[in-house]
């Protein structure tokens, strides 16, 4: 056992006034604070006292730029007469280091400012100095690492905000903070050169990373530690992004948990750092072990020294009477608090931390045992536990909760420590505890600040993902719907610009409040950031109800917000909606589409909700510059047609093909109609593209006729924004058909229903100037869109194909192939002709030809393929003598 008694040149033997010569760093009361920050960091001080005529008035540390904000210059700009801490606190040169040591640890200092007899100033000490005291390695040498390190540190991802970072080390008590690598980026893009990797060092990274760390040593750059020092060059710089890791020391040096105090203390010193990352043998990390620590395992250490005196009071007892003394002090002054217990069980003495933090005093607290504090939140095993690593290994250090006199529980850091004599028998336990309310609740805030929005106290994206995934999670497999709805204030930005950003903080707490009271009680409002909100609807809603929601939502916006001037503001919103499953599958595909919806409502005139649907589009940088290469597709050749074949059903012989666009793009590879007809659509390009599809299929038809393919249709798809044009669509038709020379009644254009859900007066009209060219209408994808037979009456179309869903469906289940040969017979009772579309298996084919569908069209018999696949596909047709009737592929 080692006692301080035994110790060369003990610390009560060391002045403190020899550790303060030549290491202080001054400055008059006007200096403004940014330029005392600066010194401090260009000459690696922790700390700047402020002296008027060399008498110390008052002291700036590190730790007090805590509550500077780099986002506030003119802190900067006032002198430092009005941040400083004031009055000092001094100490006399003569004073040794051993009363410097229990000062610091109870008035809770990082410093001490050493006068001399004339009050003038000598120099300051700080926490590093008095580690650095050669006799301060003997209290360190039988203990480990993992006896004091701090477990409850401050850990934030790199991310994180460095203001929120400064709150979190403040209210924590911490100097430092741990701070984990984002992923996976790691390197950061030069204005004027390549990706460059940061290379950072401080006071707590290694300047060269060990080639070989020892085994209970090493180097890491997977997290960084952030410590008071480098918030100090982030005053100074203020050109970080304002996140932890882009100030975060890496990479730092580690030691694992079984490393003794002194060979920490030592590489503290050895590589001029003031912090060690500790980790176990699986290299998880524990905690951070600081020169703070340090102190306060000396100061536990004293504790045990109390017990060394009373062994030694037969042969010295003056000595261990003064010993006893001094502990008396340590205990009355520590700021944790402590309790002598017996080996009974009995509390034989408290200090008065322990009444300020349990509100039992002394008296009441004398001759009762410890468990007069217990909160009842812990069962038998954990104190079984306890006891058994007190037995075992002398020692017991965690979290535990407690309970007050008052009867409120708290949580509270305890070290507990077993005193025994010389032959090994327990005499007494010493108790330390401090109360950790504080740093529970800011480790809570910081949980709540990255699931909940700060300003309207609804949940953030994080939290509203969170939710949506695990409901998402829930209802797979099963038929539940759940609906997702994004809303975006309309021109909120001008609100912004023209009356601040207070009056639009007000405006998104009012609506906020606004929206959540419209809501059913199961919905989950979220704010997703800037003006945009989130609602997930988990119920099951039919299309009427989900209607009506969105009605009442949207009232929320019919009603002005009332400015704290008493001025009034007319607010709309556009709302997005889509559902689960049909919209998508998880929860990135659902946002994304309801913010289609929504940017859709917004450009069809705000302050209106849009259901999601798979036409749309939106405007991204992705989209612009496909739009960019659009716009020039057709001058570069790149827009081509494919041509699909279509067969007669009972003979198998070639009728005719089907145009179908793609688009030979060169960084995307070929792109099919899907991936860019929409966008052209949306920037007005699809009537020159469209005409562009006519002319070419009608000139292909012709020339492929005049080498022997007599008979052929060719099927031309129109769309509805090609109906809807400027432009009569059947004048298109008419003069495609005068310029190549084709004959009305050998070209088909392909219409889908959802024509028919506007003005169908208008549409049919339409479509009887195509007919009146001799040209054919084939109603496209029949069953999946409008499918009210009242308009098949009055519709003027030829042929009616049957949509490869259905065709699919043939042979699966009951009513697949019921289904299609009803649509069969019904085209042909209404005189039409039919086609079945995606037919791709020999079932589906013999089925369709047996049931008497016309014509069939699908992968089984040929795919599309350019112009001139199909002309060596088709050879023997081009080749005279030319076979009327067409090509049979059997």
């Amino acid at each position: 056992m080692t006692s301080y008694a035994k110790m060369p040149a003990p610390l009560a033997s060391v002045r403190v006034g020899t550790l303060a010569q030549g290491k202080v760093l001054t400055c008059g009361p006007d200096l403004p604070l940014g330029d005392a920050i600066t010194l401090m960091h260009r000459q690696r001080r922790s700390s700047i006292v402020v002296t008027e005529e060399n008498r110390p008035v008052g002291v700036w540390t590190e730790h007090d730029c805590l509550t500077i904000s780099a986002d506030d210059p003119t802190a900067f700009l006032r002198p430092i007469s009005d941040w400083m801490s004031s009055p000092v606190r001094t100490m006399s040169a003569h004073a040794s280091v051993e009363a410097a040591t229990f000062r610091m640890r109870r008035d809770k200092l990082r410093h001490l400012i050493i006068i001399d007899d004339s009050e003038c100033l000598v120099g300051i000490v700080s926490q590093s100095d008095l580690i650095r005291v050669p006799s301060a390695i003997h209290p360190l040498r039988e203990r480990d690492v993992a006896s004091i390190v701090r477990r409850n540190t401050v850990t934030v991802p790199g991310e994180t905000p460095i203001g929120l970072l400064q709150a979190a080390m403040k209210e924590g008590e911490c100097d430092s903070a741990i701070v984990f690598k984002p992923a996976p980026v790691t390197h950061t893009a030069q204005p004027d050169g390549p990706a460059t990797t940061r290379k950072t060092t401080s006071d707590n990274a290694s300047e060269t990373p060990a080639t070989k760390p020892a085994e209970t040593e090493a180097v890491t750059d997977e997290f960084g530690i952030v410590t008071e020092r480098d918030i100090v060059g982030y005053l100074v710089h203020r050109s970080a992004s304002g996140s932890a890791w882009e100030i975060a020391s890496r990479p730092v040096r580690r030691v694992q948990d079984r490393t003794s105090l002194q060979d920490a203390r030592q590489i503290m010193i050895d590589h001029q750092i003031r912090h060690l990352v500790v980790t176990d043998l699986q290299n998880t990390v524990l905690g951070i072990l600081s020169f703070n620590d340090l102190l306060a395992s000396i100061e536990q250490d004293y504790l045990q020294h109390m017990h060394d005196a009373m062994e030694d009071r037969d042969t010295a007892l003056a000595r261990a009477q003064k010993s006893l003394h001094l502990s008396r002090k340590i205990i009355e002054s520590s700021p944790d608090g402590i309790v002598i217990v017996d080996d009974q069980g009995r509390i034989e003495d408290v200090n008065p931390s322990f009444t300020r933090v349990t509100g039992y005093s002394r008296n009441e607290a004398i001759g009762k045992s410890p468990n007069l504090l217990q909160s009842g939140r812990h069962d038998r095993a954990f104190y079984e536990d306890m006891w058994q690593s007190i037995t075992r290994a002398g020692r017991w250090q965690g979290e535990i909760w407690n309970r007050r006199k008052s009867g409120e529980i708290y949580p509270e850091w305890l070290s507990i420590i077993a005193i025994r004599d010389e032959d090994g028998r327990i005499l007494q336990y010493a108790g330390i505890f401090s109360d950790i309310t504080d740093r529970k609740q800011t480790r809570e805030d910081m949980r709540r600040l990255s699931h909940f929005d700060e300003l309207t106290g609804f949940p953030n994206r994080r939290r509203f993902l969170d939710v949506l995934g695990r409901t998402l999670n829930e209802r797979r497999g099963s038929k539940d719907s759940v609906a997702v709805l994004l809303i975006d204030i309309d021109n909120f930005q001008r609100i912004n610009n023209t009356l601040g950003h207070a009056i639009g903080d007000d405006v998104l707490v009012d609506f906020a409040g606004r929206l959540n009271r419209a809501l059913p009680t199961d919905a989950t409002l979220a704010r997703m950031g800037a003006d945009d909100f989130a609602i997930m609807l988990p119920q099951q809603y039919e299309h009427d109800t989900l209607e009506t929601v969105a009605q009442d939502l949207m009232e929320v916006f019919n009603h002005p917000h009332f400015s704290a001037s008493g001025g009034e503001l007319f607010i709309t919103a556009s709302m997005g909606i889509t559902l689960y499953p049909r919209d998508g599958s998880d929860t990135t595909m659902l946002l994304r589409n309801a913010e289609i919806a929504m940017l859709r409502a917004k450009n069809h005139g705000r302050n209106r909700f849009n259901h999601y649907n798979r036409s749309m589009n939106t405007v991204s940088s992705d989209t612009l510059a496909l739009e960019s290469d659009l716009r020039h597709a057709l001058e570069r050749r790149e827009l081509y047609l494919a041509y699909q074949p279509q067969f007669i059903a009972a003979s198998g012989l070639l009728s005719g093909f089907e145009a179908l666009i793609r688009w030979r793009h060169p960084k995307h590879g070929e792109l099919g109609p899907d991936k860019f007809i929409p966008l052209a659509e949306e920037i007005g390009m699809i009537d020159e593209i469209g005409l562009w599809v006519l002319r070419t299929a009608c000139t292909q038809t012709v020339k492929w006729r005049q080498q022997g393919l007599h008979n052929i249709t060719m099927a031309v798809n129109a769309s509805l924004q090609q109906f809807n044009s400027p432009i009569e669509f059947g004048d298109l038709v008419a003069s495609a058909l005068n310029e190549t020379g084709l004959a009305g009644d050998r070209l088909e254009i392909e219409i889908t229903e959802s024509l028919f859900m506007q003005d169908i007066e208008d549409t049919c009209r339409k479509l009887q100037r195509i007919s009146d060219l001799g040209v054919k209408i084939a109603l496209d994808d029949f069953g999946t869109g409008f499918s009210s037979l009242s308009y098949l009456r009055h519709v003027p179309f030829d042929v009616l194909k049957i949509d490869r869903s259905f065709v699919n469906d043939i042979g699966k289940g009951i009513g697949g192939s019921e289904l299609v040969r009803t649509i069969i017979n019904m085209a042909h009772n209404l005189g039409k002709s039919c086609i079945a579309e995606g037919v791709e298996n020999l079932l589906q084919e013999q089925f369709l030809r047996e049931n008497g569908c016309d014509f069939l069209q699908g992968f089984l018999r040929g795919r599309p393929v350019p112009a001139e696949q199909i002309e060596i596909t088709f050879a023997d047709l081009f080749s005279p003598p030319h076979r009327a009737g067409g090509y049979n592929p059997n």
